[in-house]
């Protein structure tokens, strides 16, 4: 056995709340894979910092970046399922932050993309978009963070409000890719930044109902 989730979302979204909450939500549930591999977005995202340069990678060096991660998860189940083992806590259960969205998004839709999630349907993928609401755009992307951050984030805004507006864009621009992409994806509002019971309705949705039930978490 093996499923994984895919967690899709703007900056400060939500989405590395989330990951740490479903990991440590993972943890306590009986009878779960013990097997969890969680990649976050520094390894698969677009823009990185190189020497403390912000640097946004080609298509083809993203595509290979991201293919690199699909092949571990591939190799690692295909040799726990050659042993012959069907409990599922010898299954394995994957976490990927910002990874093929991301991907479209960024760059135009590709054959290249549209492979690798035929990969990851075939692992069970499922993927989760993380959004706020108009209203929760300044306080969250804006005033949330560092000065640092404010001034890196309105340095080619001249308004709050034209930050705000463009947030959203982007916000848009990912719903209809997620529309576009092989993987079904649910929608997430986190404007209560409920981190815990956002992380539980996600595993029910891939099919951890029965066993969170039990436990009564």
């Amino acid at each position: 056995m093996i499923r994984g989730v895919i967690i899709e979302g703007l900056s400060t979204a939500g989405k590395t709340r989330v990951f740490s909450a479903i990991k440590r939500l993972h943890s306590q549930i009986h009878y779960a894979e013990k097997t969890i591999i969680a990649i976050s977005e520094h390894y698969t995202q677009v823009l990185h910092s190189y020497q403390g340069i912000l640097k946004a990678m080609e298509k083809e060096e993203h595509i290979r970046l991201l293919n690199r991660q699909v092949d571990y998860i591939e190799e690692q189940y295909n040799w726990i399922n050659s042993l012959g083992h069907t409990k599922p806590s010898n299954g394995v259960f994957y976490l990927l932050e910002r990874f093929h969205i991301n991907h479209r998004a960024a760059f135009i839709n590709s054959a290249e993309i549209e492979s690798m999630e035929e990969r990851l349907s075939k692992l069970n993928a499922h993927c989760v978009l993380l959004t706020l609401s108009k209203d929760t755009v300044e306080s969250r992307f804006i005033e949330s963070r560092s000065e640092a951050w404010k001034s890196y984030v309105m340095k080619n805004h001249s308004t709050v409000t034209e930050a705000c507006e463009k947030y959203l864009e982007d916000q848009e621009k990912l719903r209809k890719c997620a529309k576009q992409s092989l993987i079904p994806t649910v929608e997430i509002n986190t404007d209560k930044e409920d981190w815990d019971s956002y992380a539980k309705k996600i595993l029910m949705e891939i099919n951890y109902r029965e066993l969170l039930d039990d436990m009564k978490i």
